[in-house]
């Protein structure tokens, strides 16, 4: 971590707190220094090395322990394993700059004005709605704090599953509520959004800061399970807290099962959601940029 990146983080009241430990992401023994509140560990606890957060570690272990039997024992491993095919949903986190540039990986933002797998500034777009590749082609989706920013959250999910090899994982974290199921955070009133709960935004390398359109619950896996995955969520352990600073976290392990893709009437069905959505997707980030 550099020393400007240090300072602007730092606080004195939380940095007392800091604990020493092993970064499953960088690999190298560390402190892990606190800049926040407990109540929000999960995205803080910086490695001084590398910059990733509990979380980001956290998401490191459940992906390298998925895949250890295939020799990944850290995320740069993947470059040395070209027949393994990677999507990360990310390219400004220390999960990209970990798993890094080959032709078997692909680091992407999301564009509303871009096509598909085209480049804009040097960035693949992948819209995760409409994804860019084809059928039962990648072994690992990789996603960190994203299904919340998208509406058609179905769809998106749909989308990872027909990319996914049989037996492929999508690996990703979300603010998860244990305590209740998934609700969206706003209704359809004709073609008006309309909120359901107080609106909140989270930090986005790209815009500044975006919307959440829902709260993922308990009922999320038994979704997923209707939609051809196996999903499991892994929740750190006091030992891993205690070596790998994982610190309030948990990271939901999805593998795509044998269950067989929609077809005939039902893939138009998707394909018609597919087409539609964008039009009410523009209107609500209209609507909720309106209100900040």
């Amino acid at each position: 971590m550099k020393i400007k990146t240090f300072l602007t983080y730092f606080r004195p009241r939380y940095f007392l707190t800091s604990r020493r430990g092993h970064c499953p992401m960088c690999g190298k023994a560390t402190l892990f220094f606190m800049n926040d509140t407990p109540e929000t560990i999960r995205n803080h606890a910086l490695c001084v090395r590398c910059g990733c957060c509990s979380r980001h570690r956290h998401l490191a272990l459940s992906v390298q322990r998925e895949f250890a039997a295939r020799g990944i024992r850290s995320l740069s491993d993947f470059r040395a394993y070209p027949e393994l095919s990677v999507l990360n949903a990310s390219t400004g986190t220390p999960v990209a700059r970990f798993l890094g540039a080959g032709p078997n990986i692909i680091c992407s933002e999301y564009f509303d004005d871009t096509p598909p797998g085209a480049i804009k500034g040097g960035i693949r777009n992948e819209d995760l709605g409409n994804l860019s590749m084809p059928d039962n082609s990648l072994d690992l989706v990789v996603t960190e704090d994203v299904f919340e920013h998208i509406p058609a959250w179905k769809l998106a999910f749909g989308e990872v599953h027909r990319v996914l090899k049989p037996g492929g994982c999508h690996i990703f974290t979300i603010p998860y509520y244990f305590n209740r199921k998934t609700r969206e955070l706003f209704q359809w009133e004709g073609d008006k959004p309309v909120l359901t709960e107080p609106v909140e935004y989270h930090g986005d390398p790209i815009r500044g800061s975006i919307p959440a359109f829902l709260h993922f619950g308990r009922d999320l896996p038994d979704i997923l399970e209707g939609m051809g995955f196996e999903t499991r969520i892994e929740i750190t352990s006091f030992a891993e807290c205690e070596r790998y600073g994982t610190w309030d976290s948990f990271t939901l392990v999805s593998r795509k099962s044998s269950v067989p893709a929609p077809s005939g009437s039902q893939a138009a069905g998707v394909g018609a959601a597919r087409a539609g959505r964008t039009s009410h997707e523009l209107r609500l980030n209209k609507y909720f940029r309106q209100l900040k």
